[in-house]
């Protein structure tokens, strides 16, 4: 768009996708129906029904405005609109971030003209020419604040220890009861609590004050959504999470050290490999959820070690470097665009695209 480029995105119809958008104007999108795969009668036959409309709409919808391009990032949503756009000879460009690509990726890759693939992540059955290494692209906006610039804005006192908890969407139930059961202790260990228990999840209230035993003042703070997630990382000394690839990216270029918990059924143990990745790196520490009675203790041995997270944060450092969204923009206009942001060219998958490692 910066480049004059008309963009339109596609989000699911949850609500939690439109919330997000309207913090950009500027952006034309629009809610398509779809439902995810599953082999359950009722839920399969919701998979056929609402991905066979939303087909049949993509269908219509793309012989009346042609596009360019079909950039696509995995999901139940790319499937429909994918196989349209390859029925009608519209380029199709993939990406996938998660250490273990997604079905709708495994399925669509071989109607693609290209893949991004993380480093070291591959795909059996590609040739090697359609793929390309990135990591996920981010919202310019999501960068390391100083400590001291956030906590001010967000009236935290430079010194207090805080824990952010992410619940998510997927799995949300765990994290949250985690909390609920735990808040109390932290606050008298001297942790501050920032919990975002997901939309139609909150339980707590907004803020509560408490003492620790030193006798400081802790707060606990609970959101349902919020729309500056990279902003409560920088605030935060942890963050306990899940491990979608979306969240990683974001403690990545936030230098967040973190406690990854992953949902145990998400799609082919793909949050296990993402958090095993980065702990490899040497970016956060990782618990199997049917082990988080020993999530209490590894928050206390982290969050007061600062030897250990100033080493979390040099390693977070040495995986930020590159821009994942200016280098995929930058191909997408090199190959089929051009400057007018109509078609332009097919890539060549014999010229080399320089692109550096990312998580």
């Amino acid at each position: 768009m910066d480049k004059g480029v008309e963009v339109q995105l596609l989000v699911s119809q949850k609500e939690v996708d439109s919330r997000l958008v309207r913090k950009y104007p500027e952006i034309r999108y629009w809610k398509v129906a779809g439902a995810p795969f599953s082999m359950k009668p009722a839920a399969f036959l919701r998979f056929l029904s609402r991905n066979t409309l939303s087909f049949i709409q993509g269908l219509r919808y793309l012989r009346k405005n042609p596009p360019a391009v079909i950039l696509a990032f995995g999901g139940f949503l790319s499937g429909s609109y994918m196989l349209a756009g390859w029925l009608l000879k519209v380029p199709l460009v993939l990406h996938e971030a998660n250490r273990v690509p997604g079905k709708s990726v495994r399925f669509l890759s071989g109607i693609a003209d290209m893949v991004f693939l993380p480093d070291g992540v591959n795909l059996a059955g590609i040739e090697p020419r359609r793929i390309r290494r990135l990591g996920m692209p981010l919202r310019r906006e999501v960068t390391h604040i100083p400590k001291d610039v956030i906590r001010r804005k967000m009236g935290i006192p430079l010194p207090a220890k805080l824990l952010v908890v992410v619940g998510g969407s997927q799995g949300a139930t765990v994290l949250n009861d985690w909390v609920k059961r735990n808040y109390k202790s932290l606050a008298a260990d001297g942790i501050w609590v920032f919990l975002v228990s997901g939309p139609g999840k909150q339980e707590l209230p907004e803020k509560i004050s408490l003492m620790s035993e030193q006798g400081k003042e802790v707060e606990v703070r609970s959101y349902a959504f919020h729309g500056a997630m990279h902003e409560l990382f920088c605030c935060a000394d942890v963050v306990l999470s899940r491990a979608g690839a979306g969240t990683i990216a974001e403690l990545v270029g936030c230098l967040t050290p973190s406690i990854l918990v992953p949902y145990p059924h998400a799609a082919d143990d793909h949050q296990v490999a993402n958090a095993r990745n980065l702990e490899r790196r040497g970016g956060c520490v990782m618990i199997l959820q049917s082990e988080i009675i020993t999530v209490y203790r590894e928050v206390l041995d982290l969050i007061y070690n600062d030897w250990l997270l100033g080493q979390m944060r040099d390693n977070l450092r040495r995986l930020t470097y590159g821009d994942a969204a200016v280098e995929l923009a930058g191909f997408i206009r090199k190959h089929y665009l051009n400057d007018s942001g109509g078609r332009d060219r097919a890539p060549d998958p014999s010229v080399p695209v320089e692109t550096s490692p990312h998580v």
